[in-house]
């Protein structure tokens, strides 16, 4: 995935855990984060909420296989952009990042209740 993101001129840092994943973002300020829900150290989730209070204005991507009572109402008070089911299709998950780096609304000014998303288009498929 990361190998794919960077075919398109993309600046890509990973992180294996969520501790990992704090210090980058801190010192690197990404303006789209990547999140797997399952991490070694934490949830997705609890990442989330940590990332959100240093990068109040970057745009996060959820990703999973296995969720078991994630609401979307969760996701959407987190502020994320889009929830994408593995496996990843890499050419949308390209763009949506594109389009997430070129925008000028991030973080949490993405869609109003009731608006089209990523969402309820279902960027990757359904939520399982």
């Amino acid at each position: 995935m990361a190998g794919y993101l960077i075919l398109s001129k993309l600046e890509v840092r990973m992180a294996y855990d969520g501790t990992s994943a704090l210090r980058q973002a801190a010192e690197h300020r990404p303006r789209v984060v990547l999140l797997d829900f399952n991490l070694p150290d934490m949830s997705g989730i609890q990442l989330a909420k940590q990332l959100r209070a240093i990068l109040p204005d970057a745009a996060f991507i959820m990703m999973s296989a296995h969720i078991d009572g994630l609401s979307e109402r969760t996701l959407q008070e987190i502020g994320m952009a889009a929830f994408v089911n593995k496996p990843v299709p890499l050419g949308p998950l390209r763009k949506a990042v594109l389009m997430l780096v070129a925008s000028p609304r991030l973080g949490r000014d993405g869609p109003k209740h009731g608006e089209k998303s990523w969402f309820s288009t279902g960027l990757g498929g359904r939520r399982r």
